[in-house]
Parts: structure tokens; sequence; C-alpha cells
């Protein structure tokens, strides 16, 4: 039998994030766009000269090296729940006021989770988007990673294989937990699935080694399932093509 399949990103989703890896690959550049056929000597400016500027004086302009951007420590992020699981947004009045970022940002076990999220440069994407279903990892959820994965995560060098990470833990529609089913699985690029295992007569839901641990947290634009792993996607099978 076949399973049934999910899409983890619409295409509006995947080309939201694919455009904000470019931009982001451009950090360092300077944002003025320029004609290729502009040249300027190393004693002008923008707004004309150097000696223009400077009483008739000509300076010479040196190069600007780029900064690199600092890595972030694993010591600046929070490793335990400082809630008990069972807990998390008890505290929330009404958590369908909020949008799934700014859900997340009320749980102190997930500000690993929302850290990640700022490093990639995804807020906007998740706050702009409606009906998501996102799956939470808790802080316990990242100390489990090897600490050089988790350390070459945070480095702004390798920003893509963030999203990507990041981007296996967001489903393009609104999906309660009981709607998932050991028949399903969650499709990703280059032929790979995410599978899906429902146990103990629907009451335990695992997406990709990952158990939801806390259910169905509703938001104004999606749902949280709070899951005790990280999903990797470099870690799920390859699809078998006879299924």
């Amino acid at each position: 039998m076949r399973k049934t399949i999910l899409k983890p990103m619409a295409a509006f989703i995947v080309a939201t994030f694919t455009l904000a890896g470019c931009a982001s690959s451009n950090d360092n550049m300077n944002t003025t766009a320029m004609d290729d056929t502009v040249s300027m000597s190393e004693t002008q400016t923008m707004a004309g000269s150097t000696s223009d500027a400077n009483n008739g004086k000509e300076v010479e302009v040196g190069m600007v090296a780029s900064v690199p951007v600092a890595v972030m420590p694993i010591a600046s992020l929070s490793m335990e729940n400082t809630v008990p699981v069972g807990e998390m947004f008890e505290d929330v009045d009404n958590t369908e006021q909020y949008d799934v970022l700014a859900l997340a940002q009320k749980s102190p076990n997930l500000s690993t989770f929302v850290k990640l999220i700022e490093l990639a440069d995804l807020q906007n994407d998740l706050q702009r988007v409606g009906d998501v279903t996102i799956f939470a990892p808790t802080n316990e959820a990242f100390a489990k990673l090897p600490q050089d994965q988790l350390k070459m995560l945070l480095d702004p060098a390798n920003k893509a294989q963030l999203m990507q990470v990041l981007q296996a833990h967001v489903l393009p529609n609104k999906v309660a937990s009981t709607e998932f089913n050991t028949m399903q699985r969650i499709t990703l690029s280059d032929d790979r699935y995410i599978p899906v295992d429902v146990s103990m007569n629907g009451t335990v839901v695992t997406i990709g080694g990952a158990t939801i641990v806390k259910p169905n947290i509703e938001a104004s634009n999606g749902i949280i399932h709070v899951v005790d792993n990280v999903i990797l996607p470099q870690q799920v099978a390859q699809e078998d093509s006879g299924l």
C-alpha cells in the first residue's frame, strides 16, 4: 500500500526561504547597486572626488575589509527545559492571539529554537504565512545534538544548512496531532522523506524520530507541536521506490 505524501513546504514557503538565503549570502556586500560600466578611482566617492570633499587636498581612499560575522557560542544557548513540558503555555491566556513565532517566544523551553530561527533570518517568513504547523524542539532536544554539529549550525557560514534543518520542522498547512498516521510520510528534496509513526492508539506521534510531547498549541496562523528531538534531514532514509 502506498503511503500518503505530506509536503513539508509549499512552493511559496520554499521560495521565501530560498530568497532569504540568497539575500543573506550578500550580507557583507555593499547594498548600493551600480552598473558594471561605472568605474571609480580610489580618490573618488559617490558624492564626488575626495579632493572636492577635502578643500582641494586629495586623500587616498583605502579598501575597507569586511568584518566576519561572529559565530554564536553554544554557551549562549539554553540547553535545559526550565518548565515541565506538560505545563508549557499553561500560563498563556488565549494562545490564538499570537502568531506561531510570537507564541514560541512565550515558552522558555523553546528559547534555543527561537534563536536559531532568528539566526537563519526566518522570522518574517513564519510571521507572514498562514496555516503552518511547527514541530518545535525543546532546549533539551538541541542538547542531544553532538556539540560539533550544533557548533556547525551556529556558524553564519553554514546558514544554508541551518535553514534546511529548520525547514524540516515546518509544514505549510495546519495539521493536528490526531491527523497523523503511520501511512504518511513528509517528503523532502532528493527523494528523501521523514517517516511518521503513530502508536498507542494514536496517542504517541513520532516525526522523524522526534516524538510530540506537547501537541496542538493553537496560534493565530497555525499550530505548534513541541517535540523531544531535532529532525535532521540528512538522517532520513532514501525513499523506497517500491512503496
